[in-house]
């Protein structure tokens, strides 16, 4: 490796340590929120998946059986949850080192060290 590529490196480096950063500090200060198919249940949680509110519409007490109501909330708030995740793999995936996305990385490091291997 070259001098200008370990800077290039080391660079890439810095900036993925810093938006991590910035990301860890607004991540519990986020919400997300979902609503379920035909409205009846909305939930907001945090980036740190603390769930911070459920919603039940009114109409829902009059439609829908307790274990269906239960079910609803519960897809709802998994459904929010996913929303957090999908905004961490979306940093990870906008973050590079060396020309490899962090997510990719996380995601399959095998694939990332088959690459150094001899004959590759």
């Amino acid at each position: 490796m070259d001098v200008e590529s370990l800077r290039r490196l080391c660079g890439d480096m810095v900036a993925a340590m810093t938006r991590a950063a910035e990301f860890a500090e607004r991540a519990p200060h986020a919400e997300y929120e979902a609503t379920s198919p035909d409205g009846e249940v909305t939930v907001r949680v945090s980036g740190a998946k603390e769930l911070l509110e459920i919603w039940i519409d009114t109409r829902a007490k009059r439609t829908v059986d307790n274990l269906t109501l239960g079910e609803l909330v519960t897809q709802t708030i998994r459904a929010a949850e996913l929303r957090a995740d999908d905004a961490r793999a979306q940093l990870l995936d906008g973050t590079s080192i060396g020309g490899f996305a962090v997510g990719d990385v996380l995601r399959d490091p095998g694939h990332l060290l088959s690459r150094f291997q001899p004959g590759h």
